[in-house]
């Protein structure tokens, strides 16, 4: 545009304008993103807890038919000669994928197991709560949970 005294007038953005905005929004991108990672682990932790708690039922239902506990985890209801050669039908993954499921080693007795849940993928990154146990017992019939901030809601 050219103004009547025939000076020029430019409309727009100066150098310096543009990188205080760039600036701007970069640091916005770096404080928001990891916060939005972790909300999202956190979140996905209810995966590991549904889990669990599909494990447990079957635990229970099998320990109805079978002296003992189960050891492992498969894809059918095993009751062997002892706890150790016993299998309670379950998932080793969670639903989403999240988590890797098993029975503690030697966990498994006639009163008691441990449950563990072990964070795969992108939720491995969920610090300090990459595994979450659970420890059924005559003591503790609703569970014993570590890490316990893990399990918060």
């Amino acid at each position: 545009m050219i103004k009547a005294n025939g000076s020029r007038q430019f409309r727009g953005f100066t150098l310096i304008e543009m990188m205080i905005t760039i600036s701007i929004v970069g640091l916005l991108f770096a404080v928001a993103v990891p916060s939005y990672n972790q909300s999202k682990r956190k979140t996905r932790r209810s995966d590991a807890v549904a889990a669990v708690l599909a494990i447990q039922v079957a635990q229970e239902n099998f320990r109805g038919s079978c002296p003992y506990y189960a050891q492992g985890i498969g894809n059918s209801n095993t009751c062997g000669a002892s706890a150790s050669a016993s299998i309670v039908k379950g998932g080793t993954t969670s639903d989403q994928g999240h988590y890797t499921m098993s029975i503690a080693p030697n966990s498994a007795t006639g009163n008691a197991y441990q449950i563990v849940a072990t964070a795969t993928g992108d939720q491995a990154s969920d610090t300090g709560c990459t595994t979450l146990t659970i420890t059924f017992s005559a003591t503790n019939p609703k569970g014993l949970k570590a890490p316990t901030d893990c399990w918060a809601r």
